[in-house]
């Protein structure tokens, strides 16, 4: 039977009647949010120009540990609880943000700083983390044409060289396995990988731990491809990502986040939802997040914001560390 619990905007008074999946050492409860934390820094070098490629906080966190250490201890006292946390990585040498996963490892390097990086988010007091896979390149099959079988396992050995790190921390986490990676119709290669990916990880570990594949815009065709994805065996909670985009035909956060749920409802999806990204300290998506909430009894646990305004003064990231969250924390987040 549906959950259809009525939410409004105080979403942490759920946290006792509307738990996420019973796992040991894994989320969901509902209550503040905060960021997908990623980068330490962003150089703006002219307008519209910015350079965030050697600042990335777990490739680069040997070079400014006290920079991140500090920054992790800024949004907790901004009132962030709750942070997203990508690992980018790729067929090809180290960029400072995104690492060389060539033979389906981490450097020693880059596994110390991932591990010593979650240190210092335990430290801080945040209480629950999502870790989310970025692969780029050749890694990433969005841009293949054909099976990659050598690739594929290059990825799934990735995550299983993550997974006992994230897992050692003591945190609760959950686990991304593909950051947007839900597909939507016709993308073949992409729905054959999330297909064997989930398949292959759920045998070897079950599903308590991971939250599959994030959607983003549009979510409600995506939705469709939830049973060519993940057959019966569906993630307790979604991923979804709304970014409001009105002159380019894709509507604003209210609407994103109504037909989403009216898709998923509609197939039978009762699974409360994390907004893993969301635009930075916007009013304009916390005020239509929030009225979606209400509107549509949608549970939502918790929402962590990308380092990104909606005026998008720098391509995918222009904010650098992102500790403002009192637009979200108004509305409930």
């Amino acid at each position: 039977m549906k959950r259809r619990l009525a939410l409004g905007l105080a979403l942490a008074a759920l946290s006792s009647a509307c738990p996420g999946p019973a796992a040991a050492g894994t989320p969901v409860t509902t209550g503040r949010g905060g960021s997908d934390y990623a980068f330490y820094q962003v150089d703006h070098d002219a307008p519209g120009v910015c350079d965030r490629e050697p600042y990335g906080v777990v490739n680069s966190y040997d070079k400014a540990p006290d920079v991140i250490k500090a920054q992790l201890e800024q949004l907790y006292a901004a009132g962030q609880r709750r942070l997203r946390i990508p690992v980018f990585y790729q067929h090809s040498p180290d960029s400072g943000t995104v690492m060389d996963s060539t033979g389906g490892t981490l450097s020693a390097k880059n596994r110390k700083n991932l591990a010593d990086l979650l240190a210092a988010v335990k430290a801080a007091g945040f209480q629950e983390i999502e870790v989310a896979f970025f692969p780029l390149g050749v890694a990433n099959p969005g841009d293949w044409t054909s099976w990659n079988e050598a690739q594929y396992q290059e990825d799934r050995s990735v995550i299983e060289t993550v997974r006992p790190i994230v897992r050692a921390s003591g945190v609760p986490y959950l686990l991304d396995l593909l950051n947007e990676g839900m597909p939507m119709t016709g993308q073949t290669m992409p729905i054959q990988y999330t297909h064997r990916l989930w398949a292959d990880y759920t045998a070897a570990h079950g599903k308590a731990d991971t939250v599959g594949f994030s959607m983003t815009v549009w979510i409600a065709d995506r939705a469709r491809q939830i049973p060519a994805v993940y057959g019966g065996n569906v993630p307790n909670v979604f991923d979804i990502h709304l970014y409001g985009d009105v002159a380019g035909g894709n509507g604003d956060e209210y609407s994103q986040f109504v037909d989403a749920h009216n898709q998923l409802a509609g197939d039978g999806y009762d699974q409360g939802w994390i907004i893993g990204e969301g635009y930075y300290n916007d009013s304009e998506a916390a005020d239509g997040i929030a009225r979606a909430i209400h509107d549509t009894g949608q549970v939502v646990f918790y929402l962590t914001q990308w380092p990104l305004t909606r005026q998008r003064t720098c391509s995918d990231v222009d904010v650098a560390p992102p500790v403002d969250f009192g637009n979200y924390l108004a509305k409930g987040f």
